[in-house]
């Protein structure tokens, strides 16, 4: 149980920011509506992927899947900040 909650934990943090980003990178809105959007997202896409990570059997399947969302989320920052 401790596992799959740390995972959530941590996952949720990258997965949030990394998707708060993004979305702040491709919207066409004033930089201070951009911001509130991403602030307003982050929470709730961090809480459904602390919740998420207790669907899984096992921490490592967990893992391996919340990896799989923030590996492309990740690379999608790295390109469009470049």
């Amino acid at each position: 149980m401790w596992p799959k909650t740390i995972l959530g934990f941590l996952f949720g943090l990258l997965i949030s920011v990394s998707v708060a980003l993004n979305t702040n990178l491709i919207l066409p809105f004033a930089e201070d509506t951009r911001l509130l959007i991403g602030l307003i997202l982050g929470f709730p896409i961090w809480a459904s992927i602390m919740v998420w990570a207790y669907a899984f059997d096992t921490a490592r399947k967990a893992a391996k899947y919340m990896l799989l969302v923030l590996l492309p989320s990740a690379l999608l920052n790295v390109f469009l900040m470049v």
